[in-house]
């Protein structure tokens, strides 16, 4: 799927959880820009990925394909957790006075949700497993190990 592609399917799911949240709390700067934050600004962990592999030489071509995953063959992506999502929505539980916290916390946590749906369909070789950050730690954060064997080799077997 080319990244044009994928970034509006991401955008169109922060609009979407933005809408669910702000339907029931009629707060539309917070519900869409939590919303945003999470469905959209959660791919910033892969700059973290990009500067453990390549240091701080940026080079855009080689971001946007996405090589610091095999340059490393690490996958990091510390951002993208269920557990997130989890300890999100527990908070949202725990609010009880603070609506605008509870609109925020909600729309973050909804976005967070949508965008790791869209990433499990749409990237290959990842699967919903794969976007636990405890899952990726226990592992070493190993491509080897959190990809299906399929991709990596598909990526990796020359290596």
């Amino acid at each position: 799927m080319s990244l044009v592609l994928h970034l509006f399917f991401h955008v169109l799911s922060a609009f979407f959880a933005g809408y669910i949240v702000w339907r029931f709390y009629r707060n539309p700067i917070l519900a869409f820009g939590s919303a945003f934050f999470g469905a959209v600004l959660i791919d910033l962990d892969h700059l973290i990925d990009y500067f453990f592999a390549f240091g701080f030489h940026f080079n855009l071509t080689r971001f946007i394909h996405g090589e610091q995953f095999a340059q490393n063959d690490k996958i990091y992506v510390l951002f993208h957790g269920w557990e997130y999502v989890i300890l999100l929505l527990g908070v949202v539980w725990l609010i009880k006075s603070n609506i605008k916290l509870k609109v925020a916390t909600l729309a973050l946590s909804l976005g967070a949700f949508f965008h790791l749906l869209i990433d499990v369909n749409v990237n290959g070789g990842m699967t919903m497993k794969s976007y636990s950050v405890l899952y990726r730690a226990t592992h070493h954060y190993e491509m080897e190990k959190v990809v299906t064997p399929e991709h990596y080799r598909k990526y990796h077997g020359g290596r």
